[in-house]
């Protein structure tokens, strides 16, 4: 029912986002004031919508205008320089879309979700919300998550689902979000992570990832392959004469059906050595795959017949997680507020990416509830987009304690279940001009009879 879902109302927000915004360009220091505001009528009743027990969904247009004054550079603090002239920066519309969520609701449940196919392809957000959709667990709504590989749909970071690893960088991530098996919400940063290979001799091999393409230019690397991956390992790389550079090794689990599961050691059986690339994965197979140094040293540890064994670990308690997402080393994996303070490195406007204004879709907490944000942008007319920092003085200004950015862009995607209907409708107005198939989900669910 679309009077259900009212139009937007524009509103006076007032908050003072005095902002100490400081960067530095030769002899000159940049300084700058944002401030977000509204204009227009005061909220109604209306603007605030019941998608379903537990889940309430807001969408509201505010105005970001920011204010900068370029000074010279001051002489020690005996001799400081006054100011320069103020000069009027940007302006810019943003359109929201807000959903809060309760985790703790006895009838709501949030799920971190894949396309059908095999990891790397890509699927549009209400597709996936589609097939996960039956009686008493209802998709009431979606949106993108994850930052991914344009070209080959890879996820770049870590994906946690009903507790098995769907994918995962190697070394740290970014950020990152978790559903915990008591339901509870963790958003953070610098999630630490741990991943070994154990040959039968006892030493070991560090991992530079799960479920990721061994490509031509990762010339020293290693990722351990689930059936979840594809058919085959799609590893990359030959030399000059056409000979295949790598290694990549079968290994059939001991229990038939394992699944790859945090802080767990999974043991398995060389079934193969292969000295070439992308070769087959089977179902209920694991491949792992590698070049240059750490190929070598799968030659000289690993043969046929032995029994080897992976485990990965997660910081942060994530081993504990039902579902996750984190961001990697994407540069916009960011964390916007941490205990409810800006990070200084978001305050930096030596660092564009912090103004630069585009689509974002962002996930905060507060008081143990989800707050999920999307901003559309380059729209010229209807909505600009927000910078990191005038997102993050927004949220602060909500009160909200933890925020981090996920992929934004044309991957941008609000989907609601309005009341009545059968399937999702996405709210926002992509920026590609429709909604873009994407890496995952993060999917909200009702059991509500």
């Amino acid at each position: 029912m679309n009077d259900m879902f009212p139009p937007r109302k524009r509103y006076v927000i007032a908050i003072s986002c005095s902002l100490a915004f400081t960067a530095f360009f030769g002899n000159g220091i940049l300084q700058g004031i944002a401030t977000v505001s509204g204009e227009g009528n005061g909220p109604t009743a209306n603007d605030v919508v019941q998608v379903a027990p537990g889940v309430d969904h807001e969408s509201k247009s505010f105005n970001v205008a920011s204010r900068y004054r370029f000074i010279e550079e001051p002489d020690g603090e005996k001799n400081p320089q006054p100011p320069s002239e103020t000069y009027s920066g940007s302006e810019a519309v943003a359109v929201t879309y807000m959903m809060k969520i309760n985790p703790l609701h006895p009838n709501i449940g949030l799920e971190v979700v894949s396309p059908d196919a095999s990891i790397g392809s890509k699927e549009k957000v209400t597709a996936m919300a589609q097939r996960h959709d039956r009686e008493n667990h209802r998709v009431v709504a979606g949106f993108n998550f994850d930052f991914f590989d344009i070209q080959t749909g890879v996820p770049t970071g870590l994906q946690i689902t009903d507790g098995e690893i769907v994918t995962s960088p190697g070394g740290t991530a970014k950020t990152f979000l978790a559903v915990m098996q008591d339901r509870k919400l963790r958003i953070g940063e610098d999630l630490s992570i741990t991943s070994e290979f154990q040959a039968a001799d006892g030493k070991k091999l560090e991992l530079d990832g799960v479920n990721k393409i061994r490509k031509a230019a990762l010339g020293n690397s290693a990722f351990f392959l689930t059936d979840r991956f594809n058919t085959t390992t799609r590893s990359e790389g030959i030399d000059s004469t056409g000979t295949p550079l790598g290694v990549d090794v079968r290994i059939l689990p001991v229990n038939p059906d394992e699944k790859l599961q945090p802080g767990k050691k999974l043991v398995g059986k060389v079934e193969a050595v292969y000295a070439s690339n992308n070769t087959a994965l089977p179902k209920g197979t694991f491949v792992l795959t590698a070049s240059g140094k750490k190929a070598e040293w799968i030659k000289e540890h690993v043969s046929i017949g032995d029994s080897v064994s992976i485990r990965i670990d997660f910081g942060e308690g994530l081993n504990q997680a039902s579902y996750a997402v984190a961001g990697a080393d994407h540069p916009a994996a960011r964390a916007l507020l941490h205990k409810g303070n800006i990070p200084a490195n978001i305050m930096d406007m030596a660092d564009f990416r912090n103004v630069d204004i585009h689509p974002r879709t962002i996930f905060a907490s507060k008081d143990g509830q989800l707050y999920v944000f999307v901003f559309d942008g380059r729209q010229k007319g209807y909505s600009d987009g927000i910078s990191f920092l005038s997102a993050a003085r927004y949220l602060e200004s909500l009160g909200m304690e933890e925020a981090i950015n996920v992929d934004g862009g044309g991957s941008s995607t609000y989907a609601v279940r309005k009341p009545g209907d059968n399937s999702l409708t996405v709210l926002n107005r992509p920026s590609d001009g429709s909604e873009r198939p994407v890496s995952n989900a993060l999917l909200v669910i009702s059991e509500a009879p």
